[in-house]
C-alpha cells in the first residue's frame, strides 16, 4: 500500500516595518513655530504599504495619539501648540500586520521674548542592569546647551509604587546615592536649564536583588 503525504502550504512570517527615524522637529531644538512640520522616515523589507500613527504629549511618559492613520511620513498639527513648552513626540509604523515604535523626540516651543535650544537630554551612565540593594549611586552624563546653569531631578518608581516621585531635586551634581531596599526599579533623569526648560533621559528598568 502506498501513503501519499500531503505538504501543505506554511503561512510566511510578516516581517514588521524598520524603526521610524524621527527627523524634524530634531531632538532638543527649540521652535518658533507653533505649528511645526513633523518629519520622519520608515521602510518596509516587504513593501508593504505603511501608514503611521503620530504620538505627542507634554510628558515622555503619557503621550497620546494625535492623528492615526496617516499615509505620508509627515504630520502638521490642526491647532497650535502651547508656547514656551517642551513636547514630546513619537511614530508607529504599520504595515497592516504589525508595528514598529520610533524612540522618543522632545523639543521646546518658544514664546515671547524667549530663544535657544533645550538642554540635551541627560544620557544615563549607571546603573542600568540589575545590581544589588543597598546603596545605589545613580550617574548621568552632564547636559548640555539650554541657557544659564543646569540642575537635575532625580526620578523614582521602586517596588509596587504606581507612579514616579523625586529622589533628588535641584542638584548640579552628575550622581547621587541613595539606600534602597530589594524590587523592581525605574527610574530617569530631567535636566532642566534657568529659563524652566526641560529635557528627560530615557527610561530604565532593572531589579534590585
Amino acid at each position: 500500500m502506498v501513503v501519499l503525504m500531503g505538504c501543505g502550504k506554511s503561512e510566511e512570517v510578516n516581517l514588521p516595518p524598520t524603526q521610524p527615524t524621527l527627523l524634524s522637529p530634531a531632538d532638543g531644538t527649540s521652535c518658533e513655530s507653533l505649528k511645526p512640520s513633523f518629519t520622519w522616515e520608515a521602510s518596509d523589507p516587504e513593501k508593504d504599504e505603511i501608514t503611521y500613527t503620530f504620538w505627542l504629549g507634554t510628558s515622555e511618559t503619557d503621550l497620546s495619539i494625535a492623528k492615526d492613520g496617516l499615509q505620508n511620513a509627515r504630520y502638521i498639527p490642526t491647532n497650535k501648540l502651547l508656547m514656551s513648552t517642551v513636547y514630546y513626540w513619537q511614530v508607529e509604523a504599520h504595515d497592516g500586520t504589525s508595528g514598529t515604535l520610533s524612540e522618543v523626540m522632545s523639543f521646546s516651543t518658544t514664546g515671547e521674548g524667549e530663544s535657544g535650544d533645550l538642554p540635551s537630554r541627560p544620557v544615563i551612565v549607571a546603573p542600568t542592569n540589575d545590581v544589588a540593594s543597598g546603596n545605589i549611586t545613580f550617574s548621568w552624563q552632564a547636559s548640555s546647551k539650554g541657557e544659564g546653569s543646569i540642575v537635575y531631578d532625580l526620578y523614582i518608581k521602586h517596588g509596587a509604587a504606581s507612579d514616579f516621585s523625586v529622589l533628588e531635586e535641584g542638584t548640579s551634581n552628575t550622581s547621587h546615592t541613595a539606600d534602597l531596599a530589594a524590587g523592581t526599579l525605574s527610574w530617569y533623569v530631567a535636566a532642566r536649564d534657568s529659563r524652566g526648560q526641560m529635557a528627560q533621559s530615557t527610561t530604565i528598568n532593572i531589579t534590585l536583588n
